[in-house]
C-alpha cells in the first residue's frame, strides 16, 4: 500500500537534498549524465494539458455544495500543481543541473502540503452528504465520504506522477523506489492501492495503536501469554 504522508515527505526531503542539507539519516547522491540536466525534460505533461484536466474538476467543484473551506483548499492546489509544470517550461536553458528544479519542486511541496491540510479538514468535518449529492434520492453506492475521497485521489495522482518523475532526476539511487511508486499510480486499481493520510492523522494512528496495545497488555498477562516489555 502506497502513504500519501511518505509522497509529502519525500517532497520535503528532495527540496533538502537540492539545497545541500539532507535530512539525517537520508543520503542524497546526484548523479544523472554526470549531473547534468537536458531541457525540455522527457515524459511531463505540457502545463496547458494539465490545466484543462484541473479546469473539468474545478468546474464540478465550484458548481458543488461543498463547503468554502474544502472549495479553498481544492482550488487553491490545482493552481500550485499547473505552476509547478509550468515552472519546468519557464526553464530556457537547454542544459542545467538539479538545482534547476527547485522551483517546480517547492510548488509541489506546496500542493502536497495543501492535501495534507484539506485531509485534516476533513478527518474534523466529515463531508456531508448534501456537500456531494443534488438530492436525498440520488443512490449511490458509495458514501459521501468514499465519493470525495476517490475525487481527491483522481485529482492528486498528476501532481504524484510529476513528483515521482523528478525524484528519478534529483534521487537517482532511488529509482526502483520511484518507478515502481509510478507504476502504481499509473495502475488501473491505484485508488484501492493507496491510502490518503497525513503527518497528523498519521501520528494519531500511531498514537492509538500504542494505547490500544497499553491496554492489551494487562490482559496478555492474565492470560499467560508471552508479552514484551
Amino acid at each position: 500500500m502506497s502513504r500519501f504522508a511518505a509522497y509529502y515527505e519525500w517532497a520535503i526531503i528532495a527540496r533538502k537534498c537540492i539545497d545541500g542539507n539532507p535530512p539525517a539519516g537520508h543520503i542524497a547522491i546526484f548523479r544523472h549524465s554526470g549531473g547534468v540536466l537536458h531541457f525540455p525534460l522527457a515524459m511531463i505533461e505540457p502545463s496547458g494539458r494539465v490545466a484543462e484536466f484541473y479546469r473539468e474538476l474545478l468546474r464540478e467543484v465550484e458548481g458543488s455544495r461543498l463547503v468554502d473551506k474544502r472549495k479553498k483548499l481544492y482550488r487553491k492546489f490545482t493552481r500550485l500543481v499547473i505552476s509547478a509544470h509550468a515552472a519546468l517550461e519557464a526553464i530556457k536553458e537547454p542544459i542545467g543541473t538539479v538545482a534547476k528544479l527547485r522551483i517546480p519542486l517547492a510548488y509541489l511541496a506546496a500542493a502536497l502540503k495543501l492535501i495534507t491540510q484539506l485531509k485534516d479538514h476533513d478527518d474534523e468535518h466529515p463531508v456531508h452528504w448534501s456537500e456531494v449529492f443534488p438530492n436525498q434520492s440520488v443512490q449511490s453506492s458509495l458514501s459521501p465520504e468514499e465519493l470525495w475521497l476517490h475525487f481527491k485521489l483522481e485529482s492528486i495522482r498528476p501532481c504524484l506522477v510529476l513528483l515521482m518523475r523528478l525524484l528519478r532526476l534529483i534521487l537517482p539511487e532511488y529509482s526502483d523506489t520511484w518507478n515502481e511508486c509510478e507504476r502504481t499510480l499509473l495502475g488501473k486499481h491505484w485508488i484501492s492501492q493507496f491510502i490518503l493520510d497525513s503527518p497528523k492523522s498519521l501520528k494519531k494512528s500511531c498514537l492509538a495503536h500504542v494505547d490500544e496495545l497499553g491496554r492489551c497488555l494487562p490482559r496478555l498477562k492474565l492470560a499467560g501469554l508471552p508479552h514484551m516489555g
